[in-house]
């Protein structure tokens, strides 16, 4: 037997008698348990962070899209009360300047123009999320 081998025999018995073998393996095993965990963990905070990354990016662009459709309908709303009225709508419909009918006037005709304008153009971010993605936005897919 050379020196190597029976050094290495020496301390692996002196290690079996002093009971540490199973305690070795143990820590062994607990590493590579340790690594597989960190590797999934790795792997699973990455997906959470691009669904994140998703409902973040949708709600940005629909909300983006929204308000934009909302002041385009309201300054065409403006521009139309202008032309039929020959006067400016009103700059407040709950001042005591402004007539009761034509503060019902505008406020409906606004609120029905910019909440049919917001809805049509989420519609058309989602539809086009989808063309996109191949998938409907988050949120919307548990909604179908």
């Amino acid at each position: 037997m050379d020196q190597g081998a029976s050094a290495h025999t020496k301390t692996r018995i002196a290690g079996e008698l002093n009971g540490l073998a199973g305690h070795v393996a143990a820590v062994k095993a607990a590493r590579v348990k340790l690594g597989e965990d960190l590797d999934r963990l790795g792997v699973e905070a990455r997906a959470q962070m691009g669904q994140t990354m998703e409902r973040t990016a949708w709600k940005v662009g629909a909300t983006a899209a929204a308000v934009f459709a909302g002041i385009a309908v309201r300054k065409l709303l403006t521009a139309g009360w202008t032309k039929a009225r020959k006067s400016a709508p009103p700059a407040n419909p709950a001042a005591p300047e402004t007539t009761w009918p034509e503060a019902l006037a505008w406020t409906a005709a606004t609120g029905i123009a910019v909440g049919i304008a917001r809805l049509v153009a989420t519609r058309g971010a989602a539809a086009g999320w989808r063309k996109a993605t191949g998938v409907l936005p988050p949120g919307l897919q548990d909604v179908q």
